[in-house]
């Protein structure tokens, strides 16, 4: 067994994801400087990485992009995370539900001030002007709060940029590769879908981020990595190769709905009946809230939902009757959202299989 997965022990997150989690931590533990995780939707990844992290020595912090709308507001959520996990005491005086004179709110007021951090431009509530953001100042509260040398890995920063305009992506990423020049003792991990703007930036040698670091692709594994890896990850889970390979195959390798079919199927019967009862719980059971992401697709781009019903079927999205431009777009909407990915060159799959099978059944029907 893997040295590396026999520490982590968490069947649900390494089985079909051991050879990955095992890349992280190599690249990971020679503190490489930049990274970019480039990772198909729905592989696990995040969960890989915050069980790699874990492992990790030294000061290590994980920010979700998710939460943030814009560079100021990543930069709130680095400084809060920072606060939460290095300095907790003074979490409630950072949060301001501490009365103003804490002790460990002026602790940590000096220790900041000392490093020259304006906390008016980080704190919840903050004076500064909507739209500005101080990035800079985040990563040294960070520094300022970390007795060595930090890791701060900011995932799903893709999806965030997905919703900015190309200046303000352009600035975020050159601030971040400038920042991370001047602080030797800082790595940085960022994370976004395949071909995102982050990847496509490390090749554009007009870009700040042009070869600033190295990339890492992560792919979503074939359904039969699951049994595979399940003769490593077995000390941790009682359930069957048979029944996991066969969930697998109905959640089209998405870890974390495989483990809901098993976590939903029957305690009896032949393994490949059990997982398909389970899946068809699963869908029952998110049936409403996949209907809801349907309607949402209107919001997305006015041909998403065709193109996601052809792609439901089999069918190129190319053949929705529009012009190409705007199948293209609809695409490049779909993709910075991560509900459709490229699995090869020219090829286009949704990333939701429980999105999939709920438009193969309710949506109008896509003529080739």
């Amino acid at each position: 067994m893997p040295e590396a997965a026999q520490k982590a022990g968490n069947a649900e997150v390494l089985t079909g994801r051991i050879a990955e989690y095992q890349e992280l931590l190599d690249v990971l533990d020679q503190r490489p400087g930049l990274t970019v995780i480039s990772s198909d939707p729905w592989s696990g990844t995040s969960a890989l990485l915050a069980t790699a992290i874990d492992e990790l020595p030294g000061t290590c912090v994980l920010v979700d992009a998710r939460s943030s709308s814009n560079g100021r507001d990543l930069a709130m959520a680095i400084a809060d995370t920072a606060i939460a996990q290095l300095a907790p005491d003074a979490a409630a005086w950072w949060a301001q539900a501490a009365p103003p004179a804490s002790a460990a709110g002026l602790r940590l007021s000096r220790t900041l001030r000392r490093s020259g951090i304006d906390l008016e431009n980080l704190r919840p509530n903050g004076s500064k002007e909507k739209g500005e953001y101080h990035l800079s100042d985040a990563i040294e509260l960070l520094l300022a709060l970390a007795a060595d040398d930090a890791l701060l890995t900011i995932d799903h920063l893709g999806l965030m940029l997905s919703s900015l305009a190309t200046h303000e992506i352009r600035q975020i990423l050159g601030d971040l590769r400038a920042i991370r020049q001047r602080h030797p003792r800082l790595d940085l991990v960022l994370v976004e879908h395949h071909d995102g703007p982050i990847s496509k930036a490390l090749e554009n040698r007009n870009h700040p981020l042009y070869h600033a670091g190295q990339l890492i692709r992560i792919r979503r594994a074939r359904p039969s990595r699951f049994p595979d890896d399940l003769t490593i990850t077995r000390p941790w889970t009682g359930v069957r190769a048979e029944m996991l390979g066969a969930a697998a195959e109905l959640a089209s390798g998405v870890p974390v709905l495989t483990w809901r079919v098993v976590d939903l199927a029957p305690t009896r019967g032949d393994d490949h009946t059990r997982a398909l009862t389970g899946w068809r719980r699963l869908r029952q059971t998110t049936a409403a809230l996949t209907a809801r992401e349907w309607d949402l697709l209107r919001r997305v781009h006015p041909l998403a939902q065709s193109v996601v019903a052809a792609m439901s079927v089999g069918i190129r999205p190319h053949a929705v009757t529009a012009n190409s431009k705007s199948v293209n777009d609809a695409l490049g909407r779909l993709r910075g959202l991560g509900l459709a990915w490229q699995p090869q060159p020219r090829t286009w799959k949704l990333a939701d299989p429980l999105l999939a099978a709920w438009a193969r059944d309710h949506a109008p029907q896509t003529r080739r």
